[in-house]
């Protein structure tokens, strides 16, 4: 296991302290949940601890099933007691942006629901300004990826529409069967004002900003856990 993946499994074991028997848990998306859902299946075997979850994502879904946690449909749920999830960036006032995993619409739906929404990442993912490193991925109906583009080209971003990987033809498309289109902005100085924008283009169903939803951030450095 690299440096980076002892980060991030060290922050994964710190989240799952957090989760209490009786709970109703979100389960999120990415490398860093991968190690919070095999540490909840340990300790639901090892404590006999009684949680029921839901999940963000197909991947986390299959890997819940394989590991005998138990799930709930996302419909079937409007509260959670918590939820944990990763990030792609963490600004100092816990703004995120999230879905290199094209997850984030029902990510986000899965953190309106929870109490305490937590982030778990390394300390790769901190920045002083979002849209630093990465671009703010957005999840489109397929006929109006022509209005999105020149909307979001107005705000200033550079739109692509995301491509699957060697082996997968044509675009990424969602688990709920969007196009994903990354936006890329040179630095996001106002992460409401723009969350704001993007919501009012019609055909955009998601964005990747999340933006005073997370509650505890939790970044694993080489100096240990920082916590805020």
């Amino acid at each position: 296991m690299s440096n980076s993946d002892e980060l991030k499994k060290l922050a994964g074991y710190r989240a799952c302290e957090l989760i209490q028997d009786g709970q109703t848990v979100g389960l999120g998306t990415g490398s860093t949940a991968t190690h919070l859902v095999n540490r909840l299946a340990e300790r639901i075997h090892q404590e006999n601890l009684h949680v029921q979850a839901v999940s963000t994502s197909w991947s986390t879904t299959l890997q819940c099933r394989r590991l005998g946690i138990p799930l709930l449909d996302l419909g079937e749920v409007s509260h959670l007691d918590i939820a944990i999830d990763g990030a792609d960036e963490i600004d100092c006032a816990r703004n995120l942006i999230k879905g290199r995993g094209a997850a984030h619409l029902l990510e986000k739906i899965v953190a309106a629901m929870a109490d305490r929404y937590v982030i778990v990442a390394d300390e790769t993912k901190k920045v002083a300004l979002l849209g630093e490193k990465f671009a703010v991925p957005l999840e489109v109906l397929p006929s109006a990826i022509g209005l999105v583009t020149s909307k979001v080209s107005a705000l200033g971003g550079q739109v692509v529409v995301r491509m699957g990987a060697p082996g997968k033809d044509g675009p990424v498309i969602s688990d709920s069967g969007n196009l994903i289109v990354d936006a890329k902005f040179l630095g996001i100085p106002n992460p409401p004002e723009l969350a704001r924008a993007l919501e009012s283009i019609p055909g955009m169903l998601g964005h990747g900003l999340f933006v005073a939803m997370a509650t505890h951030v939790i970044l694993a450095t080489a100096n240990g856990l920082v916590e805020f």
